[in-house]
């Protein structure tokens, strides 16, 4: 009887400390309070110093963040432009040619709403030099020259990089587009659609007499938002230790697949990440930037963080939808929605 128990003992703590460690029990009990304890480094005020940076001014703190990578590519896309109402960056995969010639027969065409200057570009990581992707991407630039490619391996856990420095190059070679849509090559998007939301939000601030705080610009950063928690189960693709974020909660952000930026808030943000340090899912790493620098985040509901079912009336106003990894799905549904009324 008694050795009954000692082996039931042994059974139910090897299953407690089982639970406790595979389902990260100890780090969500651990977890600083983000309400009352966020201090993400840098830990002081960096407005200032975001000002200054704006203002080409040499910041009175040293920067922390730094990308070590060079630009393989470039592009004078904006070079000879005064105006420029929309840019739309492409995050693609390397081996994606298909979704990158889909998108340029539809949402990434440059003459698709008329009067209105929109630029397209698609950024990539590399492999290996000489690889026969590489080769084929050489020449597919060569063909297209919209491509910007940045010699960082590219992996899911390397997006902050690729993201990071996209807003590098913007702010460096294309500061002047009154908008900037940032989006997955996987992206049903619709640029009318975008483009109606901003002015409709314009529209409303304007007879409300409400503006946000960034001048005439009524949107700042607007995308699918959520406000959710670290994931600690030690299986998950997701999971993240109390060493590299130890608070209870991200700070509200907006999923990477699809989000629009204005002018001003995409240099702040740009400027914002030289003094807050790094985080390799960017979607939360721009949150947490948005929050130190005071940015507000706009939920739109239509933009679609997952796959919408498709009706034709049913994406009348979707704005964007995730799950078209699939170029002849993308093009037929684009096809559908802008096909001109007989």
């Amino acid at each position: 009887m008694r050795r009954k128990k000692y082996y039931q003992f042994i059974v139910s703590a090897c299953v407690f400390v089982y639970v406790y460690y595979f389902f990260g029990v100890g780090d969500y009990i651990y977890s600083k309070s983000y309400e009352d304890d966020f201090d993400y480094p840098l830990n002081i005020d960096i407005r200032p110093l975001v000002e200054e940076v704006l203002s080409g001014r040499k910041p009175a703190v040293a920067p922390i963040n730094f990308y070590p990578y060079r630009f393989l590519t470039n592009s004078g896309k904006c070079s000879t432009l005064e105006k420029l109402d929309l840019f739309i960056i492409v995050k693609s995969a390397m081996g994606n040619y298909e979704q990158r010639n889909a998108i340029r027969q539809t949402y990434g065409q440059e003459n698709l709403v008329p009067g209105i200057i929109i630029r397209t570009l698609f950024f990539l990581g590399v492999d290996t030099p000489k690889s026969e992707t590489q080769k084929l991407i050489d020449k597919e630039m060569a063909d297209f020259k919209d491509i910007i490619q940045i010699d960082f391996q590219d992996n899911y856990y390397n997006n902050t990089i690729k993201t990071m420095m996209s807003f590098r190059w913007l702010y460096e070679h294309c500061s002047t587009a009154d908008y900037y849509l940032f989006t997955d090559d996987d992206m049903y998007i619709s640029v009318k659609n975008l483009l109606d939301y901003v002015q409709d939000v314009a529209t409303t601030i304007g007879r409300s007499g409400n503006g946000v705080g960034y001048g005439k610009e009524s949107v700042c950063y607007a995308g699918f938002m959520f406000k959710s928690t670290p994931q600690r189960i030690r299986s998950s693709k997701w999971r993240v230790s109390l060493e590299e974020y130890p608070w209870n909660k991200w700070p509200p952000y907006v999923t990477a697949g699809a989000y629009i930026l204005s002018n001003r808030c995409m240099k702040m943000l740009y400027a914002g990440s030289l003094f807050v340090k790094n985080f390799r899912f960017d979607d939360i790493y721009l949150g947490i930037v948005a929050k130190k620098v005071g940015l507000k985040l706009t939920h739109c509901p239509n933009i679609y963080f997952y796959k919408k079912s498709y009706t034709l009336n049913g994406y009348k106003n979707v704005i964007a939808s995730h799950g078209y990894g699939h170029p002849e799905e993308l093009i037929r549904v684009w096809n559908e929605q802008n096909a001109k009324p007989q």
